[in-house]
């Protein structure tokens, strides 16, 4: 019977042991994915600082709304990411696993880095739309060319494109930031619309 109750002390011990460090490697973690997520929010800020305040300065430089929507995008994805890794007992969860601290810490900067690209493809899909008018209603920006001549190129398309109104510019940077934030809005948009275009063919 000591036998029996020191092998379940024992044991006991050893799962104690184990959840100790387990929780340890998802606090550390954590804490790294944090850091890298908080630094490339900051990043992001000072990048559109430092485009934009040129474009106060000087309105000849004033940058491409491409180029915004691109950061906008970025921004909210990493808004997004820290809203979910701000409380610490969120931390396994936001994670996934508690053996990613393992990785190391260029891996680590490779997997918070993810969601920023996401944000960013997110956004640039959706200024698409917007471009292509395949999105329109009073909710979302009307974006033209600005170009006399149209713009018939690549560099016309980034540059020349912009909204009609002030409020346009506003929409076009807000939809931009909820496409980064939620990483379902823009793939379940486009279900959307190959929905609407199949039923189109059916009528046909």
């Amino acid at each position: 019977m000591a036998d029996e109750a020191a092998n379940t002390d024992a044991a006991k011990a050893a799962d104690i042991a184990v959840a100790t460090a387990t929780r340890q490697r998802i606090l550390s973690a954590y804490k790294e994915m944090l850091r890298c997520q908080y630094y490339g929010t900051l990043g992001i800020v000072g990048a559109m600082v430092v485009v934009l305040v040129p474009g106060f300065l000087c309105p000849k430089l004033s940058p491409p709304l491409l180029l915004l929507v691109l950061l906008a995008g970025m921004l909210g994805a990493f808004f997004s990411a820290l809203t979910r890794l701000y409380h610490v007992d969120d931390a396994g969860t936001a994670l996934i696993t508690p053996t990613i601290g393992e990785l190391g810490g260029k891996y680590m900067f490779m997997y918070a880095s993810v969601p920023s690209v996401i944000g960013a493809i997110a956004a640039i899909v959706l200024y698409m739309l917007f471009v292509s008018g395949l999105v329109q209603g009073d909710l979302f920006p009307s974006i033209a060319c600005s170009e006399e001549n149209g713009c018939k190129s690549i560099s016309g398309l980034m540059q020349h494109y912009w909204p009609k109104e002030p409020t346009d510019y506003g929409k076009a940077l807000v939809w931009s930031f909820i496409a980064g934030f939620s990483e379902r809005f823009v793939p379940d948009l486009l279900q959307t619309l190959v929905k609407k275009e199949d039923k189109k063919d059916e009528k046909k």
